[in-house]
């Protein structure tokens, strides 16, 4: 029993350490793209801030890794969501969105 309990506790050390050494090496962006991603997320926020329906600049939030735009926050309706995403993928360069804006809960 006892090197049972032993065995298991080093299978799960390894796996954490095995885990983790793989989150040192992930890069939110390769280098070649990174400039990019930057140009890209400005041309996002400035299209967002363009359109006040979307709300105040900054209501959502913008990420681009790889060419693809990650959207998060808060929208009125779920047209709104679909509106955003639409926006975005009429942007040069951009390869996908993977869109996470959510109605506010007292929208119809």
């Amino acid at each position: 029993m006892y090197n049972a309990k032993s065995f298991s506790a080093a299978v799960l050390v390894l796996l954490i350490a095995a885990a983790l050494s793989g989150c040192a090496v992930f890069q939110k962006c390769s280098p070649e793209n990174c400039a990019n991603d930057a140009k890209i997320t400005a041309a996002v926020n400035d299209m967002l801030g363009g359109h006040t329906e979307f709300g105040p600049p900054g209501t959502i939030r913008v990420q681009t890794i790889n060419g693809v735009v990650y959207l998060n926050g808060l929208v009125n309706s779920d047209m709104e969501r679909q509106s955003a995403e639409a926006f975005v993928l009429r942007i040069p360069d951009v390869k996908d969105v993977v869109n996470s804006l959510a109605p506010r809960a007292n929208s119809r």
